[in-house]
């Protein structure tokens, strides 16, 4: 704060074209400018805002301060304003797993500056140089959540949070060199502020900054731009084009030196401008025609300033206000207001005019050019930027208070990286039940403890000069854990009766495809499966009876070929009926479990589907009709050499041969009576029954033979 006393106020614009001074005195009615000077750079010294050579601008300030002084006294104090087009802009991203967790206030403050630092790193090229530049703002670009925009992370849920922020950032050469050139011209910096602020001061109160509002400072060489909001600067920004580019374009236009086209631009108001060209030809060209020739450059420049302000902005904002002697270009107001879709009246040149504050404003600072000297001395007055030195644990660290300084802001400068201080949260358990994929977080990692001279504070909490703070890390969250039997619903229970016993049957739980008991800990990306049993055989495994459906191979030979037959060992009955592994079983069945009777001969004949040749089938035609006796199997049997019936104990290593029966006969009539009744052939008063053979006449033992024509008949 700069205090009334004997000595004025000393304000300084130092630009890339002239150094502007004026000095002046707080008074009831506001600062009351005692004297003004304005000295142009005789060379190249600045460039963009930067000092290239100390000792030359050093000089010119030396001159413009002896000028003051002759006018108002000694001078020791200055206040100056870094230049907006030093400014360096940068995007930076930062995305954290959170899994889950709510996100708190100092969590997403946390994700901020963790992007804030990503983007000075991006600036800086590299860790170790990210320290020379001071961040003197940003502005949330836009939040994610699990991969989708969202408008605000506070209080949200998700397994990963990101962030991306525009950042502003004022390299430490650009203040040392400020104060470098101001010490060899014998003056102390007693106040400092940067050139979009000192106009933001001066033409928009504090009572407007709520407003979404662009202030566009047009010069020489760039367009520097600032945005206010929420009443604050939110961000600023640089386009590297501004009055020159109009001068340029006139001169090839109308064949000019670079000089004679800048006179002839300040003219474009007259009716008619004149100017001699490179040729030596005298040129009168109307008004309106040279205004014209300037066009497309204006537009040049106003598409570059407008995609500058929506890129730091996101959209639109309420209004633009233009200072500086590029503001003054004829249309550009317009082209700007057209570019950013706003109404021509929302597009404003604005002058000393409008500056509240001053008593009295000479006349040779009340163009647009003479806003940011006035704004200097006001911000030296209301809002100096101090040095900060804030002790983060035991090491010293110093900060510009270009904005409110925060715990944050101390960390990034003593080099910590956010993302440490946040506990990592524990890792998350996925796992598919059932078919259906779940995720199980971690818990949560804690915050920082943070403490600001021995109080407890959060990343956002303000710093001012002398502070001390201590931070310590939070702690990691726990892994996810549980045991599978946390996570499968109740099954509903089951239970059959054993031999007659009740036995309760446990459902069945499979992780990865091994089984496993309830208590088991779940794995991550485990695959589970639990079930209450339904089949016959799983169910008897269940109860301790898994041998149920076992069973035995016998080996031996038959007709001198080797064989085998699989014999059960139990035979297995579900409610009294037959059952098979497969056969489905519901609470209250009764299973019974008997051992299987020694294997004999005629269990292998049941199942073996080889079938020796018997005596073969019989077709004949009988009374005009086909009929079919099947044929029959007369087989015996010798085992190890000896006669043995199909009832006879099948064992390993038994000799089995099947043989003939020679007495069974050939078919005979009386075979034919098992499929046709002669009765049902009788008439009434038949009393002698007559069999023919293929026309000859036969008996019931005649032999018969497939293709036989048969005759049965009563008389």
């Amino acid at each position: 704060m700069v205090s009334e006393k004997s000595e004025p106020l000393f304000a300084l614009d130092i630009g890339t074209r002239t150094v502007v001074g004026l000095t002046a005195i707080p008074g009831t009615k506001g600062l009351t400018i005692k004297a003004v000077e304005i000295l142009e750079h005789e060379t190249r010294s600045m460039l963009d805002g930067q000092i290239h050579d100390i000792p030359r601008v050093a000089e010119l300030i030396r001159r413009l301060k002896g000028r003051l002084e002759k006018k108002v006294g000694p001078l020791r104090d200055v206040a100056v304003a870094a230049a907006g087009r030093a400014l360096k802009t940068c995007r930076g991203k930062a995305v954290r797993a959170v899994n889950g967790s709510r996100l708190e206030a100092d969590a997403v403050r946390g994700l901020e500056l963790e992007a804030l630092e990503q983007a000075r790193r991006e600036l800086a090229g590299d860790e170790e140089s990210a320290g020379r530049y001071h961040c003197v703002g940003y502005s949330v670009v836009e939040y994610e959540l699990d991969g989708t925009a969202i408008g605000n992370l506070l209080g949200q849920r998700g397994q990963e949070a990101g962030a991306e922020v525009i950042g502003t950032f004022l390299p430490k050469v650009v203040v040392e060199s400020l104060a470098a050139a101001l010490e060899a011209a014998d003056l102390r910096m007693r106040a400092l502020t940067l050139e979009p602020i000192a106009a933001i001061h001066a033409l928009i109160p504090a009572s407007m900054r709520k407003l979404n509002l662009v202030l566009v400072d047009v010069g020489a060489g760039t367009s520097d731009i600032a945005v206010t909001a929420e009443g604050t600067v939110v961000a600023y920004g640089m386009v590297p084009s501004a009055g020159d580019e109009i001068t340029e374009a006139l001169a090839e236009t109308w064949l000019l030196d670079f000089d004679t086209a800048e006179t002839a631009k300040r003219s474009w108001q007259y009716q008619e401008i004149r100017f001699t060209d490179v040729l030596g030809h005298s040129r009168k060209v109307p008004g309106p025609e040279f205004i014209q020739s300037m066009a497309s450059a204006v537009n040049g420049l106003s598409e570059l300033i407008a995609r500058e302000i929506l890129s730091l902005n996101g959209r639109p904002p309420a209004a633009v206000l233009l200072i500086g002697g590029g503001s003054l270009t004829p249309g550009l107001p317009e082209s700007l207001a057209r570019k950013l879709g706003l109404p021509p009246d929302r597009v404003a040149v604005r002058s000393v005019e409008h500056v509240a504050g001053f008593a009295r404003i000479p006349a040779r600072l009340k163009g647009p050019d003479g806003v940011t000297p006035l704004g200097i001395a006001l911000a030296a007055l209301e809002h100096p930027v101090q040095t900060a030195a804030v002790r983060v644990g035991s090491a010293e660290v110093h900060l510009f208070d270009f904005r409110d300084l925060t715990v944050g802001d101390a960390l990034i400068q003593a080099g910590i990286h956010i993302r440490s201080l946040f506990g990592r949260p524990g890792a998350a358990l996925t796992v598919t039940i059932g078919g259906e994929r779940r995720i199980l977080p971690g818990s949560p990692g804690s915050g920082p403890e943070i403490r600001l001279n021995g109080s407890p504070a959060t990343l956002g909490s303000p710093v001012t000069s002398g502070d001390h703070i201590e931070v310590r890390p939070g702690e990691n969250g726990k892994d996810a854990w549980c045991r599978i039997e946390d996570l499968i619903p109740p099954l509903q229970s089951l239970s059959v009766y054993v031999n007659g016993e009740s036995r309760p049957v446990p459902p069945r739980i499979f992780m990865n495809g091994d089984r496993v008991k309830p208590d088991t800990p779940v794995i991550d990306r485990a695959t589970i499966e639990a079930y209450i049993p339904e089949r016959l055989q799983d169910v008897l495994e269940d109860v301790g009876r898994p041998e149920a459906f076992s069973q035995r191979e016998i080996h031996f030979t038959w007709n001198g070929r080797s064989v085998q037959h699989v014999h059960p060992n139990w035979i297995v009955t579900l409610n009294g009926g037959a059952a098979e592994p497969g056969t489905v079983v519901a609470a209250g069945d009764r299973i019974e479990i008997v051992e299987a009777p020694p294997p004999v001969l005629a269990d292998w004949l049941v199942t073996n589907p080889e079938r020796s040749p018997g005596r073969p089938a019989l077709t004949v035609t009988v009374n005009g009709r086909l009929v079919r006796l099947d044929g029959e199997d007369y087989r015996a049997f010798r085992c190890n050499g000896r006669p043995a019936d199909p009832g006879a104990p099948l064992r390993d290593g038994d000799d089995w041969v099947e043989v003939w029966d020679g007495q069974v006969g050939e078919w005979i009539i009386s075979d034919l009576f098992r499929v046709i009744d002669p009765e049902k052939l009788r008439p009434a008063d038949a009393r002698s029954f007559h069999v023919e053979v293929n026309g000859a006449e036969a008996t019931f033992t005649t032999p018969l033979h497939t293709g036989d024509n048969v005759r049965l008949y009563w008389t």
